[in-house]
């Protein structure tokens, strides 16, 4: 059931959406006839800001990154980050129990920094965080830097960044509005309304996801992938206060109702979650007249994630866990140039998180961070940038920990770009290993948390190669290293007072990861295009040289496309493969046939087509040949799916 606070902020964002349209409307009906026609699109040079936290073209940044822009999300008919993510080559999108998480560079997703305009997300369970509760209909872009090249974000980003840049609106009025019907009960409902008027941007999307609960295994009444629906309401706009300076704020709320079924002996559960998430940001950029840029921004959001456990025969409440996670950040930047040949950026943080739960010690703790950061990026000349800079974090449980960066670009001729880079990065310990105090009743065991424990740190490298070997024909190698120190993993410290096994958190681990991935762009050639990527990964736990568990060796993925320009129509097949990884080792720190998952291809095929030049129909097949292991993976077998989507522009965009 959806509370009354949820009710009442749907409605405050469904009243603004409405009343913004019918502003727009009239606006746009007064203003058209003074406005000139746009003339034809101009394809710019992708701009990114992760590599550096400062926009660059990605041909020029001096950092490797990868970038998924906004043609590519919308042709693979995602419904959210995690599914546009597990189409890129070396990324790896695990699914379980506690959502969809991302692994960059043979890393966990806790060890992957995930950023919404340069914000952190929370709501972290068991160190992993749902992509798939990231919609993608505010998305301008995903920018992806992996290793801890990114060291200047700070915390947690020992195997990368993910950045995702939402969108701003792009003409004076338009309402987009699309419907989506797949098999399994699945649905996927979306709108966006963009408004550019003078000094104002606005762009507000709304979106609504729901499936029912689906159930692999028939010989059993346990559901293997529980059913969920999805609210997402956001906001981003900017005012031009003056001509050097803008106003910024966006916000986002979402919420989820899962359901789910699961069994211990002769008794039945039902299992439900709600989850809300709200975040907001304000701030503020005025650029002085030598190209000097200050910014400033306070960021606040919020988790709060309650499930529920109820026996379906005596309806009693088995058991119910509340978390509330809160986060507010202060941070200002300051990026100036020196002699024409020195970007010089200067800037500083302060977070403030706090967690109420009733499996920590307490029942409530708070974290404070302060953090500096300085860059500098010096280009003598146009072929050869070096990026020199650190972040230093004051952490109030574990004191300071500062981490370094060097990166290069030496362009060898207009076709060939080479990067290096290193880096070092660091975990700090969350609350869980800090402060956890759990029992499980029914198994027995306790987990610990340990206060004294140190962070995570790790030595990265990484070596890029990019040739555009002819027009239309990209090549891309990147080679990485990851040391890895002071791991932490749950050590067995005794018996707990329940008769099972009692574990605490330690620094007891050193580990390396390294691989090389490789990718194939062909561009436009008669409307077909291609991408074609593989990934090699290896990695170790140094003392015991067990490897790392819930990793393939090899994986891949293969895209082709057709589009045919004067007709609007589309058709995108793509593919995706991973080799057989460790599921489990039985002691022996060797890793037997039996202990592995084995290896899968799935397929996808999509094709639209435009209509009458304002609808767009699609139609596609996930998953092709229905691909299907409950005990390894939760795909859900192959599925047919079916969709419409409207756009209108005012005729001044036209």
């Amino acid at each position: 059931m959806i509370s009354n606070t949820k009710i009442w902020i749907l409605r405050v964002i469904i009243n603004l959406v409405f009343g913004l349209l019918l502003l727009a409307i009239l606006s746009s009906a007064e203003s058209e006839n003074d406005i000139s026609e746009t003339g034809s699109a101009v394809e710019l040079e992708p701009v990114v800001v992760t590599a550096t936290r400062t926009p660059q073209h990605l041909k020029d940044t001096p950092v490797i990154t990868n970038l998924i822009t906004r043609a590519e999300i919308e042709a693979t008919g995602a419904e959210n980050v995690g599914e546009v993510l597990e189409h890129t080559a070396g990324i790896i999108i695990h699914r379980d129990g506690h959502g969809d998480g991302v692994q960059l560079q043979g890393l966990d997703s806790e060890y992957v920094l995930i950023l919404v305009d340069g914000e952190p997300q929370v709501g972290r369970i068991a160190g992993k965080l749902d992509m798939a509760r990231l919609a993608i209909e505010n998305v301008e872009r995903i920018e992806i830097v992996k290793g801890a090249t990114a060291s200047l974000f700070g915390n947690a980003a020992l195997g990368g960044v993910i950045n995702i840049i939402t969108r701003k609106a792009t003409s004076p009025f338009s309402v987009q509005v699309s419907q989506t019907f797949e098999q399994n009960s699945t649905f996927d409902s979306r709108g966006t309304l963009e408004l550019q008027r003078d000094k104002l941007n606005a762009l507000l999307t709304l979106s609504r996801n729901h499936r029912s609960p689906i159930d692999l295994d028939t010989s059993d009444i346990t559901t293997t992938i529980d059913g969920y629906a999805n609210v997402t309401g956001s906001a981003r706009t900017e005012y031009q206060l003056t001509p050097a300076t803008s106003l910024l704020f966006s916000g986002q709320y979402f919420t989820q109702d899962q359901e789910g079924i699961s069994e211990s002996g002769p008794t039945v559960f039902d299992r439900l979650g709600d989850l809300e998430n709200f975040s907001g940001s304000l701030g503020i950029e005025h650029e002085f007249a030598d190209a000097t840029l200050l910014t400033g921004k306070i960021y606040v959001t919020r988790y709060d994630d309650e499930s529920t456990v109820i026996n379906r025969e005596t309806t009693a409440v088995d058991s119910r866990n509340l978390n509330i996670q809160d986060l507010v950040k202060g941070e200002a930047q300051f990026d100036t140039t020196l002699w024409r040949k020195h970007q010089i950026t200067l800037g500083g943080e302060v977070v403030l998180e706090n967690l109420q739960s009733q499996r920590i010690t307490g029942g409530e703790r708070g974290i404070l961070t302060n953090a500096l950061f300085v860059q500098d990026e010096f280009r003598p000349i146009s072929a050869f940038a070096l990026v020199i800079g650190g972040r230093l974090d004051n952490h109030s449980e574990f004191g300071t920990h500062f981490s370094p960066k060097l990166s290069t670009l030496y362009r060898m001729t207009d076709n060939l770009r080479v990067r290096a880079s290193y880096g070092q990065g660091f975990r700090a310990p969350d609350f869980k290993n800090l402060y956890l105090d759990f029992t499980n009743v029914t198994s027995g065991y306790q987990v610990l948390g340990n206060p004294s424990l140190q962070p995570e740190s790790s030595h990265s490298w990484n070596l890029g190669l990019e040739y555009e070997i002819f027009n239309g024909l990209l090549g891309r190698i990147h080679l990485y290293r990851n040391d890895l120190h002071n791991l932490i993993e749950a050590e067995r410290i005794g018996q707990s007072a329940a008769g099972g096994s009692k574990f605490e958190y330690q620094n007891i681990s050193r580990a390396f990861t390294e691989g090389v991935d490789v990718e194939a762009v062909i561009g436009s050639m008669g409307g077909f295009t291609s991408t074609l990527g593989y990934a090699y990964l290896r990695g170790a736990d140094k003392k015991t040289g067990l490897a790392l568990l819930n990793r393939s060796t090899h994986s891949g993925t293969l895209k082709l496309a057709y589009l045919h320009a004067n007709s609007g129509f589309h058709v995108d097949l793509r593919g995706r493969y991973a080799s057989p990884w460790g599921f489990f080792d039985d002691g022996d720190k060797v890793l037997e046939p039996e202990e592995l998952a084995p290896s899968y291809w799935v397929w996808n095929l999509r094709a639209s087509k435009t209509l009458f030049k304002i609808f767009k129909a699609s139609i596609g097949c996930n998953n092709i040949f229905d691909f299907k292991i409950p005990t390894f993976y939760t795909f859900t077998g192959r599925s047919f799916y079916g969709g419409l989507a409207l756009t209108y522009y005012s005729e001044a965009h036209k």
